[in-house]
């Protein structure tokens, strides 16, 4: 009988070999906000190297008033752990992490808390955009129900109240004809609106510059809904031309737009408009051909009060609103044009801000 060769002890595999290969982003920093340790996932994800990342206090890397750094005191003052999903981490370089952190502090070192980062908010937002677009359809097949079911018997009531004015003499009679008339103008109105969410619609696409959609659009607030508010630009100028279709997203911009101003304060208001080149994010194709790379992305940002927690994940579904007089179409609108150009739209809520950014393709791009 042959002799069974005893078994190896499997390799010694260290702490730091563990930390070093985990996917996760891995942060740590003492009780003055200085980092004192990273992984190279975190400096991937950073854009930065660990000597220069080692050493420099956390709020020098993040934009000013980021919600990381207050989630941070928070664990610091009161020795707890905090998770938070779906946060934007803005970076003091103008680009925004979109991910999942938990934040601990650490057993061994009281002083210090770990920060473990997980880049997958894109994913779940992308599960938004897809949800949003189901309801478009929804909304589509609603909208040819209600043409028939509800136009055509509109248009016979408004006939019969412009029959019936001649025959009344009393003002406030004659004014409740033309009441019925209006009303009747505006429900057709709606459901007009409410065409555009069709499954198809026919785009020009052309490449163009997309700032000059921008200041179009800018033109066309600062002479009118916006004429109260500061607008400021800053605009990406190596930005590569955006392959779309120019007129529906003049229509997306002065519908973002129009939303940040009535959203920001009439003292002190500030809508801002950004530009910037994100290299890495791709949305699937149509067909399962392959992945298109979004790199041309525009932020409109106003400081008002922010969406209500309560309709935040439903904001660019139709019919929701938190406007007193709003149809809830706007942003449901929005939404349906990026998709039908490949790109996506998400909100982000930061401190004194809310932020909706639209990704679209570069013009020539092909799927990867």
């Amino acid at each position: 009988m042959a002799a069974i060769a005893p078994r190896r002890p499997p390799p010694e595999v260290g702490a730091a070999v563990l930390i070093g290969n985990l996917p996760s982003a891995l942060v740590t920093v003492d009780g003055e906000g200085v980092v004192v340790a990273t992984n190279p996932a975190a400096e991937q994800m950073f854009s930065l190297s660990e000597p220069v990342f080692v050493g420099r206090r956390l709020k020098d890397i993040l934009a000013p008033h980021a919600t990381l750094l207050s989630l941070l005191e928070q664990v610091q003052s009161f020795g707890i752990s905090l998770s938070k999903y779906g946060l934007d981490v803005a970076l003091a370089r103008g680009r925004t992490l979109h991910v999942d952190a938990h934040i601990t502090p650490l057993v061994e070192r009281p002083d210090c808390v770990l920060i473990l980062f997980h880049a997958c908010s894109v994913a779940q937002r992308l599960d938004q955009q897809a949800a949003g677009r189901g309801s478009g359809r929804s909304v589509a097949a609603l909208a040819r129900t209600l043409a028939h079911e509800v136009k055509n018997p509109l248009s016979g009531i408004r006939g019969a109240a412009q029959l019936l004015e001649p025959y009344v003499t009393d003002d406030e009679d004659r004014g409740l004809v033309r009441l019925i008339c209006e009303e009747a103008d505006r429900i057709c109105a709606l459901v007009d609106r409410m065409d555009v969410f069709a499954e198809r619609i026919s785009l020009e696409r052309e490449g163009f510059n997309i700032h000059a959609v921008l200041e179009h659009v800018r033109r066309i607030a600062e002479n009118g809904f916006a004429r109260h508010l500061r607008v400021q630009e800053f605009y990406d100028p190596s930005l590569p031309l955006v392959d779309g279709d120019r007129h529906r997203l003049i229509q997306v911009f002065l519908n973002l737009i129009k939303n940040a101003a009535e959203a920001a304060p009439r003292d002190g208001g500030c809508v801002t408009i950004r530009t910037h080149y994100q290299h890495g994010l791709r949305m699937a194709t149509g067909g399962g051909e392959g992945r298109l790379e979004l790199p041309i992305t525009v932020e409109v940002r106003d400081n008002g009060r922010g969406v209500p927690d309560d309709i935040r994940p439903h904001l660019f579904e139709p019919f929701v609103t938190s406007k007193a007089k709003g149809s809830g179409l706007g942003l449901a609108l929005v939404a349906k044009i990026v998709g039908d150009h490949g790109g996506i739209v998400n909100h982000a809520a930061e401190p004194g801000a809310t932020v909706f950014r639209v990704r679209l393709p570069a013009a020539g791009a092909a799927p990867a």
